[in-house]
């Protein structure tokens, strides 16, 4: 880890801390990084179920104890985990308990939407565990974090930009302030069969890194808007809406007319000081969508 950081600071990249001893020592794997200019942050663990809550919540009070001025990260399963898995009946109590019992100073939560073929289709309770997600973090008055799929798997496709866009420009309209990438490199594991990430098993560049490259960028063109803002509402247009969403019926002011063709469209309004923003993101992996808006917004 110490060589990683060294490494990390020559070429401006920062890192979350992952290391055995940060469980087994965490005061003294703390005392040891905590002043590194390249430490973003401290890693706990992925996808932990109900019966892990009470552990993590002391481990990272452990830690938040000696540095609060980084971050302790963990990542939260998705909507589709079974009962088993989650160790509770439903997913919104499931990231309830999460926030009460595990201190975190931002929550995150992974969800793959995009399944098949190269044109992928999209899990029907995808957006509804964007609307649980975002709606427990605003309660607890966190920030919240999201993924983008960039390594094909199983019964996921290679990531065309359509799908990285249609992921990341969704958790941003539901108020996500960081959008994360699995994965970078490609997993060496075999039962998943994972191929075409960014790096390859290789050790190259596959066409998703260009794709995701592009992706960023767009990201950070537009983080004067998205970066900082708090979610006012957030609808969806079209003849059927997905899963657990709630259908556009009012629009903002001072938008008098909002029209989306095609399968229908994720509409939020989004607060950054005196700014709002008008937010629309077509749900359509294949077409694209004409729509017509009518009123002063920025949009």
């Amino acid at each position: 880890m110490a060589k990683a950081l060294k490494i990390a600071q020559k070429t401006g990249v920062k890192m979350i801390i992952a290391c055995p001893e940060l469980k087994t020592d965490p005061e003294k794997t703390v005392n040891r990084f905590m002043h590194h200019p390249a430490v973003a942050g401290y890693y706990l663990r992925d996808e932990p179920g109900r019966k892990d809550f009470k552990d993590l919540g002391d481990w990272a009070k452990r830690i938040r104890a000696l540095d609060d001025k980084h971050y302790c990260y963990l990542n939260l399963l998705p909507n589709y985990a079974d009962e088993n898995q989650l160790g509770v009946k439903t997913y919104r109590e499931y990231v309830n308990i999460f926030i009460k019992e595990v201190p975190l100073q931002l929550l995150s939560f992974d969800h793959y939407p995009v399944i098949g073929d190269s044109s992928g289709s999209i899990r029907e309770n995808w957006y509804e565990n964007l609307e649980i997600f975002s709606d427990e973090a605003a309660k607890a008055n966190k920030p919240f974090w999201a993924f983008a799929l960039t390594v094909a798997h199983g019964p996921y496709p290679i990531p065309t930009l359509a799908m990285l866009r249609l992921q990341v420009y969704s958790n941003l309209a539901y108020g996500a302030q960081g959008i994360q990438y699995f994965t970078y490199w490609t997993p060496k594991y075999t039962p998943w069969n994972f191929h075409n990430g960014p790096i390859t098993l290789e050790s190259k560049r596959s066409e998703v890194y260009d794709k995701m490259k592009l992706m960023n960028s767009e990201i950070q063109n537009l983080s004067p808007v998205f970066l900082g803002a708090k979610l006012v509402s957030v609808a969806h247009t079209g003849k059927s809406i997905p899963l657990g969403t709630k259908r556009l019926l009012e629009l903002p002011k001072p938008i008098q007319v909002l029209e989306t063709e095609g399968i229908g469209a994720v509409v939020s309004v989004l607060e950054k000081g005196s700014d709002s923003f008008l937010i629309v993101v077509n749900r359509d992996l294949v077409k694209t969508m004409k729509a017509n808006h009518q009123g002063r917004f920025n949009c």
